[in-house]
């Protein structure tokens, strides 16, 4: 008898565990890159930033708040809020590729500017040759 209850304990234990679903977890962390993009350092505070990256994704705050607060315990985020985070982390991504792509064009366009065009380096084949 005992041995039937530890596995219906231990089974109850690790559904309640995986609660959380891969949707909820990937919104929230969504959430937070868009949050970190638009904080403004020293004296915003998160629940601001949070607000604004919701807004500028097309999301209510009041869903990010519950997002924020829920994404543990939370099976499925709304649809719609999954989908606008998703592709508002995308556009973020082109745009951090988008200013890579220039900063290597401009490496290679000062590399190629400052490039030391010069001939063969010498041997020492002068009078000062050590080796004579």
């Amino acid at each position: 008898m005992s041995d039937t209850k530890t596995v219906r304990i231990r089974t109850e234990c690790r559904v309640s565990a995986m609660r959380t679903s891969a949707c909820a977890a990937e919104s929230f962390q969504l959430l937070n890159a868009g949050a970190k993009s638009v904080w403004r350092g020293q004296g915003d505070t998160w629940t601001a930033a949070r607000d604004r990256a919701a807004e500028e994704a097309g999301v209510t705050p009041a869903q990010a708040e519950r997002l924020q607060k829920n994404w543990r315990t939370m099976k499925f985020p709304n649809g719609d809020v999954y989908r606008l985070l998703r592709n508002k982390y995308g556009h973020l991504c082109s745009l951090i590729e988008k200013a890579g792509d220039a900063v290597e064009a401009k490496r290679l366009e000062i590399e190629e500017s400052y490039a030391v065009r010069k001939g063969p380096v010498s041997t020492g084949t002068g009078d000062n040759d050590a080796r004579h």
